[in-house]
């Protein structure tokens, strides 16, 4: 049974899983992942363009490493992904014929930090529409989604203009690269078409702790359903292809990130959205492996070869998802790094070549008036930069100290600062198996409005569309907003769904 909507201020808490300040240099000289089980580690080998790898697995076998597993081979990318913990493995493999470079493959945490807060909107599969909404607010829905009257982003992007001319993302398909999914979630399971779990002993499904799964909130502010019920997707009629590369704590290898692009693009999706980052580091630094007090297991990681590398394999995976048609969207990050002028490390996979990079903006003080602007650039975390930075969306946004005055919004009370974050599912209570729905704010809820709008520009184009056409269109349709032409928070300016449409 859906829990009354309109009960005054339920006992709800503020969960902040992440401050938005900046992080601790000092990290890059442990670990970069705290969080991670300890296991043996991963190494990647590079290819040189053309050589066969199958000669190189036979090499590499050869070696005679302890503990030596190879986990996959990637002839297309010319990568292999191989595991053990014996350090003296790299240097033998480096003079190995055909091997290019080998690097570690780091284990980091790529969760986007970001604000949430638990809406209260308790449903569950096969529930009842939900009921109809007093309209104390000028915030009114888009008809037959009653809770959509919260989902200022949407006006943000011009998505309702667009269906208006006939797109909805319908023919496309958006593959999301996060961390586990609610797959039997109402709002968006008729959308689902796959799911595959790239994280070792963990399933797609979502299982955290935390009862928020950011996967299934990036998914839903893509193509949650156009329905009787809740809330709408930017593209409500694109498929989506959900694949876990993070665990649901949000760590991970590279290799899971690569591995998650590469089968996304063998699985025909047309648009990657990866709403994930860290900060790789531009110099040499020490990777513990996640057990800080045995430095046995210790591992130089070289600014020239490993972090240079690293990115190199990672960069051949979105080059060639560009190459086979399929555009690649990613969250900038959300540390407030002005990345014209930092120069000790940068955002991944937001940084790779091929990536179309979205920072956050929205309004301040949309509780009080749904008049005001949507399109503040999100000062207090999002990543910014003229070089860095290819376009603007609607992630949500919030000042310091928050805004904690009493609002009360089409009959939903609650504090000012949570109206300006983006709306949408992600919430899972396990016990009772209910879904909720969530405020969420970071670049991880930006980008999604611009993978939605390039599903939109997929559905109308099909088999024309490509990553050119996309940039072609989204830099021709995109709002100018901020200083003029390109700017460190718009990029080339801010995500417009019903122009792009147009062209």
């Amino acid at each position: 049974m859906r829990k009354n909507p309109l009960l005054p201020l339920l006992p709800l808490m503020l969960l902040i899983f992440a401050a938005s300040c900046k992080k601790d240099l000092n990290i890059v000289n442990g670990s970069l992942n705290k969080d991670t089980k300890h296991q043996d580690r991963g190494f990647l080998i590079i290819a040189k363009e053309g050589a066969k790898l199958s000669g190189i697995e036979d090499g590499l076998k050869a070696i005679g490493a302890r503990n030596f597993v190879l986990r996959n081979a990637n002839q297309q990318l010319g990568l292999i992904s191989v595991q053990t913990p014996d350090p003296s493995f790299p240097e033998k493999a480096r003079k190995i014929d055909g091997v290019q470079s080998v690097v570690v493959d780091l284990v980091m945490n790529w969760r986007l930090p970001e604000k949430i807060y638990k809406s209260g909107e308790y449903y569950k599969a096969g529930a009842p529409a939900n009921p109809s909404r007093s309209k104390t607010a000028k915030a009114v829905p888009i008809p037959g989604n009653p809770l959509s009257f919260l989902q200022w982003n949407l006006h943000s992007v011009k998505a309702p203009e667009a269906w208006a001319k006939g797109y909805r993302g319908n023919g496309a398909t958006v593959a999301v690269l996060d961390g586990g999914f609610l797959l039997n979630d109402p709002e968006i399971s008729p959308n689902i078409i796959g799911s595959h779990s790239f994280i070792e002993g963990e399933e797609v499904q979502y299982h955290g702790f935390e009862g928020f799964s950011h996967g299934t909130h990036v998914a839903g502010t893509i193509a949650a359903l156009d329905d009787e019920f809740g809330v709408v997707g930017a593209a409500p009629q694109t498929k989506l292809l959900l694949v876990k590369v993070l665990s649901d704590a949000g760590t991970g290898p590279w290799s899971s990130i690569i591995d998650g692009i590469f089968y996304a693009v063998s699985h025909r999706a047309n648009v990657i959205n990866m709403s994930l980052g860290g900060e790789l580091p531009r110099k040499t630094f020490t990777d513990d492996n996640g057990t800080p007090n045995d430095p046995s297991d210790d591992y130089t990681v070289e600014y020239d070869r490993d972090v240079r590398d690293l990115v190199l394999a990672l960069n051949r995976a979105t080059l060639w998802a560009n190459l086979n048609g399929v555009t690649v969207i990613a969250a900038a990050g959300n540390d407030g790094y002005d990345y014209d002028h930092e120069k000790r490390f940068i955002t991944y996979p937001a940084a790779c070549l091929g990536v179309i990079c979205i920072a956050s903006n929205g309004p301040l003080g949309w509780g009080i008036n749904q008049d005001t602007s949507l399109y503040v650039p999100s000062y207090t975390f999002s990543n910014h930069g003229k070089n860095f930075v290819s376009y603007g969306a609607p992630g949500g946004n919030y000042s310091i100290p928050l805004n904690t005055t009493i609002v009360n919004v089409g009959g939903i009370v609650r504090p000012e600062y949570v109206f300006d974050f983006v709306f949408n599912i992600g919430g899972w209570d396990e016990f009772t198996g209910s879904f909720f729905y969530v405020w969420s704010v970071g670049t991880s809820m930006a980008a999604p409005h611009a993978s939605a709008t390039a599903a939109m520009i997929y559905g109308k184009y099909k088999r024309l569309a490509n990553p050119l056409l996309v940039e072609l269109i989204l830099r021709r349709s995109s709002t100018d907003l901020g200083p003029g032409g390109r700017d460190a928070y718009f990029g080339n300016g801010q995500i417009n769904a019903a122009k792009a449409v147009s062209y």
